[in-house]
């Protein structure tokens, strides 16, 4: 509690055992709050991830079967619903230090791009087994796949950054 809260609190007459008291329930709230968000973090982390696997194997057949503009179009459609789910989710959770978010940022799209080179890698030998022509570059998939997938995370911050330097404009 800040000093200047204290003043003003034991001039209404508070006692300082009970400001003692009030800090600590404060604290134990905040502490809670901490602790939730980091569970509601690495639950959201771990339903971004089995998305992830999930859009992976739903992409399988379309790999397949599409080629080109209409394969590539899918691929985006689907990374970035994926990715805008993942930003919804990360975002909003409070009392998250920023390494969290970076960790986030960074191992997500490593396993999207891990899981799309596996899948674009099935795909292709399943094409060549079942003797259909279309072969994929896995790197180029998951590449498009990943960047796709953090460009909300990028607008949503550009966003807040263009908010922020408004509202400062605004204030001055």
């Amino acid at each position: 509690m800040r000093i200047a809260k204290k003043k003003e609190l034991l001039n209404k007459g508070w006692t300082f055992d009970e400001l003692k008291r009030a800090e600590r329930i404060v604290e134990e709230r905040q502490a809670h709050s901490v602790f939730f968000s980091k569970i509601v973090f690495w639950s959201a982390l771990l339903v971004i991830i089995f998305g992830n696997i999930l859009v992976s194997l739903v992409l399988i057949p379309f790999l397949i079967a599409l080629e080109g503009f209409v394969l590539y179009g899918m691929v985006v459609l689907l990374a970035f619903v994926i990715g805008y789910l993942y930003n919804f989710l990360i975002t909003d959770i409070a009392h998250l230090e920023q390494k969290h978010h970076i960790m986030a940022s960074i191992l997500v799209p490593i396993i999207a791009i891990a899981n799309l080179l596996v899948m674009v890698g099935v795909s292709n030998k399943l094409a060549d087994s079942i003797h259909i022509g279309v072969q994929h570059n896995p790197w180029v998939v998951a590449i498009v796949f990943a960047v796709t997938f953090i460009m909300p995370s990028i607008v949503h911050r550009v966003w807040m950054s263009h908010k922020d330097t408004k509202k400062a404009m605004v204030v001055r």
